[in-house]
């Protein structure tokens, strides 16, 4: 059975992704621990959905594609998922927390923050 998290992430992508125009934003602060999945639109409005996620490093926002970031959940056989960041115009990565097997790779989009 998925845990509590991946059912949040899981449920929040399609949902953020459904009132985007196909960008949703992976934003900050992660040092509280959690990770904010927000979209904004002229046409709809505003989504965010606060997801709890264990997070080490600066202050980090960063933009997917909500149809790839979904993508790359649904491919990963796995409770747990680990997202890892560079910075963001870096390239994330998605893993199973406890596999190196498989790695799925996602392309930033540029934020005009």
């Amino acid at each position: 059975m998925p845990s509590w998290d991946e059912r949040l992430a899981a449920d929040a992508i399609p949902l953020i992704a459904a009132r985007s125009d196909a960008v949703a934003t992976l934003a900050g602060p992660f040092s509280d621990g959690e990770l904010v999945v927000s979209a904004e639109t002229p046409d709809l409005g505003d989504a965010r959905e606060a997801l709890p996620a264990p997070y080490d490093g600066e202050l980090l926002e960063i933009g997917f594609n909500p149809d790839f970031v979904r993508d790359g959940l649904e491919s990963i056989d796995s409770d747990e998922v680990v997202l890892k960041l560079i910075s963001p115009l870096r390239p994330g990565l998605l893993e199973p927390a406890n596999d190196d097997d498989f790695t799925y790779l996602v392309m930033p989009i540029r934020l005009n923050v």
